[in-house]
């Protein structure tokens, strides 16, 4: 095991919390309750590394940023029932803290974290590639993968994108097709 990954293993073994969270969706695609359900999924899968649809691995420490999304979702939810007359059911979104009891749980638990920034990125790096071929607008694109990174570093709080070379070396390749 390498340096990297025995102290990623240490930082994951203490203070972190699942985010699971069940956003309704809605049933005849109401342009209102569709725009609201894009929003707050978005914002909660934002606050840390999406290990499955619904469910998204944080620090202790973004708890309370968490919970001041939701309840911003759950404003914006219930201005949405009243302006348009819609009866968006409330949301279930919860924290779970946990400790992982063993080594191997820990390195299930980063393998999962990793494997997924990986696949997220390597994904991002063919449609790329795919859109330089097509002639795509460089301009466009290098604002989209600019705001791609932005967005996928907020997320990183063991800062795998610089400690993990795998991943660095994707973030560098995004850096070098357009430049």
């Amino acid at each position: 095991m390498s340096r990297l990954e025995g102290d990623v293993l240490r930082e994951l073994e203490d203070g972190l919390c699942l985010l699971v969270y069940d956003i309704p969706y809605p049933p005849d695609k109401s342009k209102a309750w569709l725009s609201w359900y894009d929003w707050s999924t978005r914002r909660l899968k934002s606050m840390g590394y999406s290990i499955q649809y619904s469910i998204v691995v944080i620090p202790e420490s973004r708890i309370s940023a968490v919970l001041e999304i939701v309840n911003r979702i759950n404003d914006k939810r219930m201005r949405l029932n009243k302006g348009f007359g819609l009866n968006i059911p409330e949301p279930r979104i919860n924290i779970i803290r946990f400790n992982l009891k063993t080594r191997k749980d820990v390195e299930a638990l980063a393998s999962i974290i990793i494997n997924g920034l990986k696949n997220t990125l390597e994904v991002f790096v063919k449609d790329i590639e795919e859109q330089i071929r097509n002639g795509k607008d460089k301009t466009r694109l290098q604002q989209r993968v600019k705001k791609f990174i932005e967005n996928i570093k907020r997320k990183d709080f063991l800062n795998l994108l610089i400690r993990d070379p795998d991943l660095r070396k994707l973030i560098i390749e995004l850096e070098i097709l357009l430049s």
